[in-house]
């Protein structure tokens, strides 16, 4: 057996207030989590993130817990596909609880209704079919609805971040090409309004993957799309309370003064080293 495996995980981190430092939520024992998104619905704060069960099918699934008395609850899964689920965008609409999950294995960017808390959902709308778009991230301006996705080139970290206008019709505009800088475009969470004006939330990729956060003030939307940097974030500019060495940080979002983020570290792990073996050899021999 390799000595000491370690492997690249994910944990999800909050606070209350920016005088305190950021506290780790627990991950489930058979996967590590990212991708926070908080949602309130029905008069409780929910918290949905991507659970990558390293352990078993390695695989992203949905998963959600609640936030009560200062703290998070114990993780549920929500929704499980065949296909890879991530950026659990999720949003109230009319009472109901939505879902826009990243799903490009199925090449398409889907809307979920939950019919029943919390795994029972059904497809109500697809936005884009035939595409490989990821992190699709809404936004709702003067009686306006836009749409800020991701289109991978699936080398390294590259892609070109896209922004889509739906019209009075539903239908949607061909998508207006913002940028296609590593260090920017890629989206990391909702869009944040503060004073009367909005900011964008976008991974840094410019060295690794999910190495820290930058926040974009939108200058102008359509038809003709601006915006100007006025922070970039890493792991070295928070306070998390953490024992492992955090190397980095990719998604942030928040609910009135509950903020999510999270953090990326290296953890040994004998039994991911056994399940990726596993994998392996069951993709090698799948043909004999």
């Amino acid at each position: 057996m390799k000595k000491n495996p370690r492997y690249m995980h994910w944990q999800i981190a909050y606070r209350t207030s920016e005088e305190e430092p950021f506290r780790l939520v627990e991950n489930p024992g058979y996967a590590w989590a990212a991708d926070p998104f908080l949602v309130e619905y029905q008069g409780r704060i929910y918290l949905f993130a991507e659970l990558f069960l390293f352990r078993s099918e390695r695989n992203g699934v949905i998963g959600c817990c609640v936030y009560e008395n200062g703290r998070f609850g114990t993780w549920q899964i929500a929704m499980d596909e065949h296909w890879h689920l991530s950026y659990p965008n999720v949003y109230t609409k009319d009472g109901g609880l939505f879902l826009c999950p990243e799903s490009w294995q199925k090449n398409e960017v889907g809307i979920y209704r939950l019919l029943e808390f919390p795994d029972k959902w059904e497809q109500t709308d697809c936005l884009f079919r035939n595409v490989h778009y990821v992190d699709t991230t809404f936004l709702e301006e003067k009686g306006e609805r836009y749409i800020f996705t991701f289109a991978p080139t699936f080398s390294g970290d590259e892609g070109k971040l896209l922004l889509i206008k739906e019209q009075g019709d539903k239908s949607l505009t061909k998508p207006l090409i913002l940028t296609e800088d590593k260090s920017l475009a890629r989206p990391g969470g909702n869009i944040l309004r503060e004073d009367g004006k909005l900011y964008r939330v976008s991974q840094n990729c410019q060295n690794s993957y999910g190495e820290g956060l930058v926040f974009s003030e939108i200058d102008a939307l359509w038809p003709k799309y601006r915006e100007h940097v006025v922070k970039r974030i890493g792991p070295k500019d928070l306070r998390i309370e953490a024992e492992q060495e955090i190397l980095g940080v990719h998604t942030y979002n928040r609910c009135g003064e509950l903020e999510v983020i999270d953090v990326k570290y290296f953890a040994p792990s004998f039994s991911e080293y056994r399940a990726a073996k596993r994998t392996r050899k069951v993709f090698l021999n799948k043909y004999d």
